[in-house]
């Protein structure tokens, strides 16, 4: 009788004993120790949907709009500055230049001659050679709302003259076969009496 309980227990115990060996089974320390630590590594985990609401704000459609249309305002008015600058010089460049009816550059002008070839040098814009139909090209503006590299126009008591506003109160004009192109004051004595109006073309 007892050779063969002992018989019967020895296999079940090796059983067991290779179980544990092999980490078939786990102990219940063993198995509480694997559910803490499958619960800590969840919680650092971040879910999918958290990452998703991380990373999918809405994006300020109005705010990147305003911004976009700032940015290229600033680019214009920079580029509009560096025109009526090269106006300005290419315009001042020529004083001293003559007068001859007719001409438009690059050595000798007409006073139509003259804003024609500023324009086209400054700006590629193409003027008539005509101070009146150059005038209807513009927007017309105000003395008071003059910048360097607008157009200033003389049409009173039988004039028909244009020059260059390059500021100040000057101007740089093709005056006459006796004085060429020189500077002048938009409203001196002569042209004072004579001013018809302004105008802009960039």
């Amino acid at each position: 009788m007892l050779s063969i309980s002992r018989r019967r227990f020895l296999p079940a115990s090796f059983l067991l004993a290779t179980a544990l060996t092999l980490g078939v089974a786990a102990t219940p320390a063993q198995a509480a120790q694997s559910t803490t630590t499958s619960v800590r590594a969840a919680a650092a985990s971040p879910t999918t949907s958290s990452v998703a609401k991380a990373t999918s704000r809405p994006v300020n459609r109005a705010a990147l709009a305003k911004a976009t249309a700032a940015k290229a305002a600033a680019t214009q008015a920079a580029r509009v500055a560096r025109i009526r600058s090269s106006i300005v010089s290419i315009a001042l460049s020529k004083v001293g230049s003559a007068y001859v009816a007719g001409h438009a550059g690059p050595h000798s002008f007409d006073c139509s001659g003259l804003a024609m070839y500023v324009y086209a040098k400054a700006a590629g814009i193409s003027l008539p050679h005509y101070s009146r139909a150059q005038y209807s090209m513009t927007t017309h503006i105000s003395a008071k709302s003059l910048r360097a590299g607008d157009l200033v126009f003389f049409f009173r008591n039988g004039a028909h003259h244009v020059a260059i506003y390059i500021g100040g109160g000057k101007m740089v004009g093709a005056a006459n076969p006796r004085h060429g192109v020189r500077i002048d004051s938009v409203f001196g004595p002569w042209y004072g009496s004579h001013f018809s109006g302004a105008g802009r073309l960039i």
